[in-house]
């Protein structure tokens, strides 16, 4: 009679063990975080050395890509996506004239697509267009390259690594101030330039540290955007 109390108590631990371990992965699930980094107005002499850093960090991210460097560096977009990352669209040559007319977005992301399925034999659904959706892209524009089958994508954490003199103390606190205040998946907004690609591994040691997992943007589901309605 005195072992019943401790046998009755092994039992009820095999019961709860399948809840404990169920409830620990939905947790675990929840407290995953996402980063989607994203480097616009390449490819450029810089791209391999990116690309590079990516790899040693076990990182993957997006490059919004210029139809005019796509055809001066095509084997710089065969790097990028043979190391598995993402390619997006990014215009012709960042110029105020693709908002000019309704339909110049779409034009020019039909020009860059036409650039990138000659290298690399695809199409990219993936576009940002230059100074992000909110700038000067209209509610016809945005409509015209959604029922193209374009998905629009700006961001939510920009360390401002193009703006003015680059410090890299201010750049890496910008990503921490507007990683905090980041509410989901963070899509961080970096350049494809010399001075990004030096300061890339602290910008990823620094995510990797904050626990999240970075991958390329995804072709499916709703972007994030700031499209005016």
């Amino acid at each position: 009679m005195k072992n019943m109390p401790v046998k009755y108590i092994l039992m009820a631990a095999a019961l709860m063990l399948p809840l404990f371990l169920f409830l620990q992965h939905v947790f675990a699930k929840e407290e995953q975080k996402y980063a989607y980094i994203t480097f616009d107005d390449g490819p450029t002499l810089n791209t391999p050395q990116i690309v590079e850093t990516l790899e040693q960090y076990g990182a993957r991210a997006t490059f919004f890509v210029l139809e005019e460097r796509i055809v001066r560096y095509p084997d710089f977009i065969k790097k990028i996506h043979h190391a598995k990352n993402a390619i997006g669209l990014h215009g012709v040559s960042h110029s105020e004239a693709i908002y000019y007319t309704p339909t110049s977005p779409l034009e020019e992301m039909e020009k860059a697509n036409k650039a990138l399925e000659s290298v690399l034999g695809k199409r990219s659904s993936l576009v940002r267009v230059p100074f992000g959706s909110a700038y000067r892209l209209t509610k016809k524009q945005a409509e015209i390259l959604e029922s193209s089958g374009y998905k629009i994508w700006d961001w939510n954490v920009d360390p401002r690594d193009s703006v003015g003199q680059i410090i890299p103390e201010r750049v890496m606190a910008n990503l921490r101030r507007d990683l905090k205040r980041c509410k989901g998946d963070a899509v961080i907004l970096l350049h494809d330039r010399k001075s990004t690609a030096k300061l890339l591994p602290q910008i990823l040691q620094c995510l990797k540290e904050e626990g999240y997992t970075m991958l390329p943007l995804p072709e499916k589901g709703k972007p994030l955007n700031q499209l005016r309605g």
